[in-house]
């Protein structure tokens, strides 16, 4: 039961869903920060969605089912360190595209630019440091959504983030004890990848607020 407690919370907390979980929160409990009175933000937050999971999720999947056949969870959790090299860097150029054309093709608003931008960086640092140890991808995502949280909620006092930031410490929590539980990570892949997360995070909201 508690094993698949910890796959389950693996899936509703995925790496790629964090740029949307972070925008859904900014669109509907805070706008004022990413831009007053947004009109659009059903749509926006449905192409956040589609370009940075669900088609870099699918195209992964895909290929990797197309080279090695095995069952979808199998695919998706990629076990060791050299089968997450090529998908993370492929993430990494795809994220790298979509915030080109967010920033320079749809004039996103600058808040939205610099957290694509600063997702983007965790990303591709993820996957440097991948070459050398199975970095956590989903303990870098969760402490990139805490950094950005502390980090929006300090310079934008009164968007109230204190909430949301004590719902996404108990989350990341939980996530990164999960990983560990279910035998996909060490201690020092989730220090490495929350360390590459919260500071990335932290110094992207701190050069665009200074």
């Amino acid at each position: 039961m508690v094993r698949k407690l910890a796959v389950l919370c693996s899936v509703l907390m995925h790496p790629l869903l964090m740029p949307t979980y972070l925008f859904a929160l900014l669109f509907y409990y805070a706008p004022i920060i990413i831009r007053p009175g947004i009109s659009n933000a059903d749509y926006l937050l449905l192409a956040i969605f589609l370009t940075t999971f669900l088609i870099p999720l699918v195209y992964v999947t895909v290929s990797r089912f197309l080279v090695i056949r095995a069952n979808y969870l199998a695919i998706i959790s990629m076990p060791t360190r050299q089968e997450r090299i090529l998908p993370f860097f492929f993430i990494s150029v795809f994220y790298i595209i979509v915030t080109f054309l967010f920033v320079y093709k749809f004039n996103a608003s600058p808040v939205l630019g610099m957290l694509l931008a600063a997702f983007t960086a965790i990303i591709i640092s993820v996957s440097i440091a991948t070459l050398f140890i199975k970095v956590s991808a989903y303990s870098a995502s969760c402490c990139g959504l805490i950094g950005f949280i502390i980090g929006l909620g300090a310079e934008y006092p009164q968007a109230f983030l204190v909430t949301p930031l004590v719902v996404v410490l108990i989350i990341s929590g939980l996530v990164m004890s999960a990983r560990l539980y279910i035998g996909s990570h060490k201690p020092m892949d989730v220090l490495v990848g929350s360390l590459i997360g919260l500071s990335i995070s932290l110094v992207s909201v701190w050069l665009f607020i200074s």
